[in-house]
């Protein structure tokens, strides 16, 4: 009966190694019909070990005396169930890392250089518009300040358009200052975990991102976080963006408080969700390069940088590890994109300055 209730209960009778049948047949023919890549199966088992956890949580008495394995954290990792998903996951793990990506980078790749150019290229937009909205504030006829105007834009439009595109400017500029996650700017709060930190010691006034534990994906790992301080050449722009520009995008509503979100949405004057951060990445780089890049490919793209262009010592490499909140085990398994040719390069050159040298003697 196609119409009966189900529940975790029905799929999963008990907590014995039999009971992952269900999920294995389900990956499995994934594997065959849909051709899933590795890092997507791993993606499905992370999920579906999170569920079969919450089917047997109750079931668990985690009093002092229950007996725990030296690896897991929880009862509910000793499982037999859960210990038979975890080896399918950490297989898929595996497989991943040796696997070549699935998609095509080349259209969303670009290098740090051609990246730090679409920041300057919106600067350079953004320049363009403030400029034209003045002339037009300040009485200029519109045909002066534009021939290929068709209207004369109300100003409070333009000036919507101006803090959205201030915003974008921001955004990106940020990244490439502190290449976190994209979660770490679209939570930032005036006064909470973004402030201005006067220049006492060095006459440079900047802006700085403060992180706790709760506030960063691997926070449970590595605790507070050093503090994220942007560069100083950002900090008027950003003073500029927050005292003349960022109130035109919130809500005007005498029932709701001001919000403290640095960063909003045009349309609603909701702050900016992990979509709006990955539209607003793809879209700007895709109007100035062509290229589909977003948020978390920036972090490969630093990584990959600094690692192919630069002769970054191994206290650097661990201090920019440290900076974007993973070990410098995760730097190089899943951020450095360089190939093998590339990576063995070095020892290449090595080699060669050796044979050199012997020759000479």
């Amino acid at each position: 009966d196609l119409k009966r209730n189900l529940s975790l209960t029905d799929i999963f009778l008990d907590q014995n190694t039999e009971s992952a049948t269900s999920i294995v047949q389900y990956i499995l023919w994934m594997r065959s019909e849909r051709s899933i890549s590795s890092n997507y199966e791993a993606n499905i088992l992370r999920g579906l070990i999170k569920i079969v956890k919450f089917r047997f949580a109750g079931e668990l008495s985690l009093s002092n005396n229950t007996v725990r394995s030296a690896t897991s954290k929880t009862a509910l990792d000793d499982i037999p169930v859960v210990i038979e998903l975890r080896k399918f996951h950490r297989d898929a793990g595996s497989r991943s890392k040796k696997a070549p990506r699935s998609s095509d980078e080349g259209k969303k790749w670009l290098d740090w250089s051609e990246y730090l150019e679409v920041i300057e290229l919106l600067k350079t937009d953004l320049g363009d518009m403030i400029e034209k909205y003045e002339l037009q504030a300040n009485g200029q006829p519109a045909d002066q300040v534009d021939n290929g105007m068709k209207r004369q834009k109300s100003l409070q439009v333009q000036q919507k358009e101006i803090a959205t595109t201030f915003q974008h400017y921001l955004i990106l500029s940020f990244f490439a200052c502190v290449p976190d996650r994209q979660r770490t700017f679209r939570e930032l709060q005036l006064d909470k975990n973004f402030m201005r930190v006067d220049g006492e010691s060095n006459g440079e006034d900047t802006w700085v991102i403060r992180h706790s534990a709760d506030d960063y994906k691997t926070g449970a790992t590595y605790g507070e976080r050093p503090p994220l301080p942007l560069l100083p050449s950002l900090t008027p722009a950003t003073d500029d963006f927050i005292e003349r520009w960022r109130p035109c995008l919130l809500r005007n509503s005498d029932d709701t408080p001001p919000s403290s979100f640095l960063f909003h949405q045009p349309k609603t004057g909701n702050p900016l969700s992990a979509n709006s951060m990955y539209q607003i990445v793809s879209r700007c780089c895709y109007k100035y390069k062509e290229k589909k890049t977003n948020p978390h490919l920036l972090r490969d793209m630093i990584v990959t940088h600094v690692r192919k262009n630069s002769d970054a010592s191994e206290k650097e490499l661990e201090a920019l590890a440290l900076y974007m909140g993973h070990s410098v085990q995760m730097q190089r398994d899943s951020y450095d994109r360089r190939t093998l040719e590339q990576k063995v390069m070095p020892a290449v050159s090595l080699m060669q300055s050796i044979n050199s040298v012997d020759k000479q003697q």
